[in-house]
């Protein structure tokens, strides 16, 4: 067992927004963060490790919607909007997340699991305030038993199960409301490597999303479940880099059965990608391919196009990095329309030394939405377009505690209406 003294953190935050289609802030946060912890850190039972995060952001517009919209819904008489709840457009949200973190090594097995409580504060719109669980829990076996393994080592048997038990709640621009849902996700992963170069692997998961009704949309929010089945072809080129071909076939419904609804349909993928360290200096997975979506909705046609999935990481040095994202698929809405976004970013990483490092990016991207016959779409358009920036600093204060710092900044287009958001966020990190 061991002992550490308490550890306080005050973080203060002075935040000054353009002044743009709105009035000046000035907002000054402190954050009092004290840790008294007692922890195993190797014992009978496995590792145990406490961690806890407290964090406070400011939102600009914190359902994610125009200023016109916000007052819309706000104004309207409709008994499906709680307009009572919707006391202000920015807000000031305070998060607290303490848990536990598990680990277990047996002669075959790897377990590992977290445990915990995300608690959030809505100071202004304080009836959007939860509190929600923080559950994993991920079996992992690998045949070789090697220290530091990887997706694609040369194991003769692989596989993990993966369970993930939460909540999400934040404004949406897709679904133009700040929602919340209840996820649950079980999945499971195998991979046999007939020869030292080639190798087959299956895989499949079910994604459940319980969805609370909105607060500023007169749809209603559809719960969606999803079941995708993977099949895969490796060719191990290196221990280091795989090639593969892979084939999904999924299911997804929601529970509003015989509905007007896109959200249930069948995808048929197939994609061929190579995963690993592609050079000394360049990693990542990156993969090609094409969808068909094939709606149950008789008066849709079924839709089809390119697919990709890009993330890439390019050390040019000790100290930098490149990061390169890119993913265009199909989505299902949760108020029952089809979804199909391409979106890019681009991100460069900085150590500035030891215990500081920088972060900065650019994004943008495109959804075009498909709607079902007879569809609501009068506050909606057809497509939206978004763009987005942002910069965060990272300090190490001690070998268990980080602060972090930043401001994210995103403009929407969405051919009826244009508007911009401002996030700035603060966070204190201790895992002991």
């Amino acid at each position: 067992m061991i002992d550490y003294k308490d550890t306080q953190i005050i973080v203060s935050i002075y935040t000054f927004l353009p002044k743009f289609s709105f009035r000046l802030f000035c907002i000054s946060l402190s954050l009092a963060f004290t840790i008294n912890v007692n922890a195993f850190v190797e014992g009978k039972f496995g590792k145990l490790e406490a961690s806890a995060t407290l964090r406070g952001e400011y939102d600009s517009r914190v359902f994610g919607i125009s200023t016109n919209s916000f007052q819309g819904a706000k104004s309207s008489n409709s008994p499906l909007i709680a307009a009572n709840e919707l006391k202000s457009e920015d807000d000031l949200i305070i998060s607290l997340s303490p848990a536990l973190h598990f680990t277990k090594q047996t002669r075959w097995f790897t377990f590992s699991g977290t445990g915990g409580l995300q608690m959030t504060r809505y100071i202004k719109n304080n009836d959007k305030s939860y509190t929600q669980p923080l559950t994993t829990f991920t079996i992992d076996f690998d045949e070789t038993l090697t220290k530091n393994k990887r997706v694609s080592n040369n194991a003769k048997i692989r596989f993990d199960a993966t369970f993930d038990l939460g909540q999400s709640v934040g404004g949406s621009v897709l679904e133009q409301d700040l929602i919340a849902f209840t996820y649950f996700v079980a999945g499971l992963n195998v991979r046999y490597n007939h020869s030292p170069k080639f190798g087959v692997g299956a895989g499949t998961s079910y994604n459940v999303r319980y969805y609370q009704s909105g607060a500023t949309q007169e749809r209603v929010y559809h719960d969606i479940t999803t079941i995708p089945v993977s099949l895969r072809a490796f060719y191990i080129y290196s221990e280091k880099l795989d090639f593969y071909s892979d084939y999904t076939f999924s299911r997804t419904n929601d529970d509003q059965a015989g509905s007007n609804t896109l959200s249930d349909s069948i995808s048929h993928s197939i994609t061929f990608g190579a995963q690993g360290n592609y050079s000394s200096k360049l990693s990542g997975n990156a993969n090609v391919g094409y969808a068909l979506q094939d709606y149950d909705n008789e008066k849709v046609s079924n839709q089809d196009n390119l697919i990709t999935s890009i993330g890439l990481d390019w050390n040019l040095n000790t100290k930098t990095s490149l990061g390169f994202d890119v993913n265009r698929a199909f989505s299902p809405s949760a108020q029952g329309f089809s979804t199909f976004s391409t979106m890019g970013r681009v991100s460069v990483s900085h150590r500035l030394n030891e215990k500081i490092t920088g972060l900065a990016y650019l994004s943008g991207g495109n959804v075009s939405y498909t709607y079902p016959t007879n569809a609501i779409t009068s506050r909606d358009s057809s497509s939206l377009n978004q763009f987005g920036l942002g910069a965060s600093l990272q300090r190490r204060l001690t070998p268990y505690i980080t602060i972090s710092g930043g401001y994210d900044f995103s403009f929407t287009d969405r051919s009826i209406e244009e508007y911009s958001r401002h996030l700035f966020h603060a966070q204190a990190t201790g895992r002991f």
